[in-house]
C-alpha cells in the first residue's frame, strides 16, 4: 500500500512529461510548417524568371533567367567558332563539249534565260551533263574550301 501513492505520483509525473514533450513537438512542427509556408510565400513573391526550376519535386539551382543567359552564351560561342564561316549557294549547267556550235547554243540559252531562275532550273535539267541536273543544277550550300580551287574563285 505504501508503493501505491509513489506509483501514482510517478505516473502523474510521466503523464505530465509526455504531455510536455507532445506540446513541444507540436510547437516544433507548427514552427516548421510556418517556416515552410513563409519560404513558399517568399518563393512565389519572386518574378517567374527568378524562381527556381522544379523537376520531379527537386529544386534546381537554375532559374529560367539563368537558363536563357546560358543558352545565349552558348549560341554566341557556337556562332563565333562555327556559324561565322561564310557560305554560298550555287547552281550550274555543265556541258563538256567545247565546239563552236555548243558555244553558240549556250549564248542562245543565256539570252533565253535572261536571269529567270525557274527557267535556269529547267534548262539545267534538260542540258546539263552533271549529276546535279536532277536537282535543276543546284549544288546546294557549301563553304569556302569545300569545292575545287577554281570554283572558289
Amino acid at each position: 500500500d505504501a508503493l501505491l501513492p509513489r506509483f501514482q505520483k510517478m505516473h502523474s509525473l510521466c503523464k505530465s512529461f509526455i504531455v510536455w514533450v507532445w506540446m513541444l513537438c507540436a510547437v516544433v512542427v507548427a514552427d516548421d510548417a510556418a517556416e515552410e509556408e513563409m519560404r513558399r510565400a517568399r518563393a512565389m513573391a519572386k518574378p517567374w524568371l527568378m524562381r527556381s526550376i522544379v523537376v520531379a519535386g527537386v529544386n534546381l539551382w537554375l532559374s529560367p533567367a539563368s537558363v536563357i543567359a546560358i543558352l545565349l552564351f552558348l549560341s554566341q560561342i557556337y556562332y563565333f567558332f562555327v556559324g561565322s564561316r561564310q557560305w554560298c549557294e550555287a547552281s550550274h549547267i555543265l556541258i563538256k563539249d567545247t565546239s563552236p556550235k555548243t558555244k553558240k547554243s549556250l549564248e542562245t540559252m543565256v539570252k533565253e534565260l535572261g536571269g529567270n531562275s525557274r527557267k535556269f532550273g529547267d534548262v539545267a535539267a534538260k542540258y546539263s551533263q552533271c549529276p546535279s541536273k536532277v536537282k535543276n543544277g543546284d549544288l546546294g550550300r557549301f563553304y569556302e574550301g569545300d569545292m575545287a580551287p577554281a570554283f572558289n574563285q
